[in-house]
């Protein structure tokens, strides 16, 4: 098997810009309490930058006896090459291949800051997600994502 990079795609990073955690009760050992999980990506055009993009995961994991977690997680993408990406090859990468290359930090994210809550908490590890279908838009600046998730 042959492994090519991306020409076309660049990933930038992945940063962690708002985290809540609220644990209502200890969980008891050997339990597996039923996880509902909340993930919600958008994606951002920055104005000022047309060949970048900033995908945005809203995650909310929760169980109404135990906790409640919310994560807010930026990830940033720029194009390679300028207007010669055709569009449909355009809304791939930013619908299905942006979100699945940001993902795996998110959810390494989630099973570290869990599995390192103590004894009153079983870690989580999310399973694989698949994206499809096409992003809402936000148009905001994101930085008032911040400010909708600390309240």
């Amino acid at each position: 098997m042959e492994a090519k990079q991306q020409t076309l795609l660049n990933f930038n990073g992945v940063d962690i810009v708002n985290v809540n955690l609220r644990l209502k009760n200890p969980i008891p050992k050997g339990a597996n309490p039923l996880i509902d999980v909340n993930i919600v990506p958008k994606v951002f055009y920055p104005p000022e930058r047309r060949n970048e993009f900033v995908i945005i995961f809203e995650v909310k994991l929760s169980n109404k006896d135990y906790f409640n977690i919310s994560i807010v997680a930026f990830g940033f993408f720029t194009f390679v090459g300028g207007n010669d990406n055709d569009e449909g090859s355009r809304k791939n990468f930013i619908n299905i291949n942006a979100p699945a290359i940001m993902f795996p930090y998110v959810r390494s994210f989630i099973s570290t800051l869990t599995g390192n809550l103590g004894t009153n908490f079983n870690g989580i590890i999310l399973p694989p997600q698949f994206f499809q279908g096409e992003l809402v838009e936000h148009v905001e600046p994101i930085k008032d994502i911040v400010k909708e998730n600390e309240e």
